[in-house]
């Protein structure tokens, strides 16, 4: 929980991320990263964009069957908050699809992104100011044991 007084901890997650904590959620950072949320240590924010990419990603890459992701649909409300950004960025010319990650970092006023990308996201370190960290550089900045 943050400290009293203090408003949570405004925190977006990529894909990846959350992907990994759903389809692998033993005991990894990217499923601690989504615990700590779901206990309100944090708002979790992403984008419809973050969505749709998670549910295909679920579905082709987890096998994971169209009444799982229904579920999935419903629960989802309760544990983050959508942000639906208007800003454009193209700071990332490799993969398009990542300027919508960050495009989300702005516009929800981020204070921390989360990613498990390695190749665009990761090597920049911050953008415009929000730090860019991987689940486990996260929890040991934020929640260290």
């Amino acid at each position: 929980m943050p400290p009293e007084g203090r408003p949570p901890l405004r925190v977006v997650v990529d894909t990846n991320v959350l992907f990994s904590a759903l389809a692998f959620p033993r005991d990894s950072p990217p499923a601690r990263v989504v615990e700590l949320a779901q206990e309100g240590a944090f708002h979790l924010i992403v984008s419809p964009f973050i969505l749709t990419e998670l549910e295909r990603a679920l579905r082709t890459g987890a096998g994971w069957r169209q009444e799982r992701l229904a579920l999935l649909r419903k629960r989802l409300p309760s544990l983050l908050t959508i942000v639906e950004p208007t800003t454009h960025v193209h700071t990332i010319t490799r993969l398009d699809a990542d300027n919508r990650i960050l495009e989300c970092a702005l516009d929800a006023h981020a204070e921390v992104l989360v990613t498990g990308n390695m190749k665009d996201l990761r090597p920049l370190g911050s953008f415009r100011g929000i730090p860019i960290l991987t689940p486990r550089e996260f929890l040991e900045t934020y929640f260290p044991a």
